[in-house]
């Protein structure tokens, strides 16, 4: 049995209470995971260790103690290998996102095939196998789009042409490999018996996870995909796709007039897409950094902030940082602090609050 942990860090529910996020919930076939009161909780009995929440979370804040899907990915690629499937070291192929299989049919000389056959009598089909289905129907639909010859196959295979492991002999036990596979039973045993152990636990932000919350951080699944665009095919025109055919990234446009430049969509973005310069005098957008978890959008309070109806696939090739606003930035005359001048203010949107309640609080109007 695998172990799941989350790194409370990376969650967005974390250092956003407005956040709307939950992808981790929907896809969890057996119910073990609950946002309550903006924290993450789930009993690792009842976890079924099949990755389906590490694959969709956007800042990949879950995580299995024996699979990790990159190493996955190259290890498939480097043995050569054309079927994807929960008869080898997959768990299941929920486990793997769009970006990961992405990758796979970019980086693969030969033709996928997502083998589905176990899924006829497996417990959690009714939950992942939709999801694998429309992750594989994104991922064809972007191959096509992005005018690339690759495909992945959804296919029923027949269990006699995939290979299957067997009952270990004494010397295979006792050989490098076979030890290899103890060691994994013996892991598997140790977190059977600490997960029956464990009731359900609710995760809360440490200190240390609070100082790891101001790092920003790209999911390994983004770098990989960055890596396999450089070996893919360069289109003769690159496409505009509706944002709803793609689940991963995002292009942002920015109401000038209604943004305050709070600063807080760059402050709580959790990969660095957002960011701004050491005076807060423009907001920069990079699309090949954002994972379309919504938080920025979650902490926009005038909804100046909203997601472009269209994703030009260019971006995946010829990324640009787009400036979204620039702001004509003064001093404060209290505190010293800079601020958007909007024409006559000498105090900072804070200063002028604080002002304003002081009056309030003295009965002066």
């Amino acid at each position: 049995m695998s172990l799941l942990t989350l790194d409370i860090a990376k969650c967005v529910h974390t250092s956003n209470k407005f956040a709307i996020c939950d992808k981790c919930v929907t896809a969890c076939p057996v119910d073990t995971i609950k946002i309550t009161d903006h924290a993450v909780s789930f009993t690792p009995a009842e976890c079924v260790g099949c990755g389906g929440c590490g694959a969709v979370c956007p800042t990949s804040a879950y995580r299995l103690d024996d699979f990790n899907p990159i190493n996955y990915v190259f290890k498939f690629l480097e043995a050569g290998q054309a079927v994807l499937g929960c008869r080898d070291e997959l768990p299941c192929i929920a486990a793997l996102g769009v970006e990961e299989m992405l990758s796979l049919a970019l980086m693969s000389p030969q033709r996928i095939v997502a083998d589905i056959a176990p899924c006829g009598s497996c417990p959690i089909a009714e939950t992942n196998l939709p999801i694998i289905e429309a992750r594989i129907e994104e991922v064809n639909f972007l191959l096509e789009a992005l005018q690339q010859e690759c495909r992945i196959g959804l296919e029923a295979l027949d269990a006699r042409s995939v290979s299957q492991e067997r009952t270990l002999s004494r010397r295979e036990l006792l050989s490098k490999d076979g030890l290899k596979k103890a060691v994994s039973l013996k892991q598997q045993f140790e977190n059977s018996v600490a997960a029956t152990d464990e009731a359900e636990k609710v995760h809360t932000a440490s200190s240390e996870d609070i100082a790891k919350i101001k790092q920003k951080h790209l999911p390994d699944s983004r770098s990989l995909l960055v890596m396999a665009m450089k070996r893919a095919k360069i289109p003769e025109i690159f496409h505009v796709i509706a944002v709803e055919d793609i689940s991963f990234i995002s292009q942002k446009d920015l109401d000038e007039s209604a943004c305050t430049n709070c600063q807080m969509c760059y402050r709580i973005c959790p990969t660095g897409a957002l960011s701004s310069d050491g005076r807060g005098s423009v907001i920069n957008f990079n699309a090949l950094s954002c994972v379309q978890c919504h938080s920025c959008h979650d902490v926009c309070e005038p909804d100046a902030l909203t997601l472009r109806q269209t994703f030009s696939l260019s971006q995946f090739f010829e990324p640009k940082v787009e400036t979204l606003v620039r702001f004509d930035i003064r001093r404060c005359d209290e505190c010293g602090n800079f601020f958007a001048y909007q024409g006559g203010e000498v105090l900072c949107r804070r200063c002028r609050i604080e002002e304003e309640e002081a009056l309030a609080l003295w009965g002066i109007k």
